[in-house]
């Protein structure tokens, strides 16, 4: 029981990753047929553009609550580590106020940005994917990067943690599968 469920908050956790590199790999795969296709074949895809797009805003979006979690967002801490201890629980408390303020605006505007495509009925020329679906990921986004960002800053989460949690055993058999 206890390797399901250290199993399921991995993939629980993760679950970010998984789109991200879904999204980039799906992306790849299209740009280098694309290339194929327009230079080789004489023949290009009219609808790649749209799509590439789109794949962009799922990779960056996807992938943002990772960057906290990983410690692999931008940060400037030069002048952090000058700071004495009690000046910088101030200034973490700070960063947490700007950080989810910052982020919970861009979630709300993104949703009120999808209100506009649906009452507007607004898609994609080529293809006529609706832009409610290419943002979609912007406000889930949102809220998983304020969860992360409270998870590795003020639960001191790290995925270092996760990697260690893993025993020997499991490492093997999930070597094997």
């Amino acid at each position: 029981m206890k390797q399901q469920q250290r199993g399921l908050k991995f993939w629980l956790l993760n679950i970010d990753v998984a789109i991200a590199s879904l999204a980039m790999c799906i992306l790849v795969a299209l740009t280098f047929a694309g290339v194929i296709f327009r230079y080789i074949l004489g023949s290009p895809f009219a609808w790649i553009e749209e799509v590439q797009a789109a794949l962009i805003v799922w990779v960056i979006f996807g992938a943002a609550g990772a960057a906290f979690r990983t410690a692999n967002h931008a940060a400037i801490e030069v002048f952090y580590e000058f700071f004495p201890k009690a000046m910088k629980v101030v200034v973490n408390i700070l960063i947490l106020v700007i950080s989810v303020v910052t982020l919970a605006f861009l979630g709300y505007l993104s949703i009120k940005y999808m209100n506009v495509f649906k009452t507007s009925g607004r898609t994609t020329a080529v293809l006529h994917m609706s832009y409610i679906m290419i943002y979609s990921i912007v406000p889930l986004s949102c809220v998983w990067q304020i969860f992360n960002f409270i998870l590795v800053n003020f639960l001191h989460y790290s995925e270092q943690e996760t990697i260690e949690a893993i025993t020997d055993e499991e490492f093997e058999e999930a070597k094997h599968e």
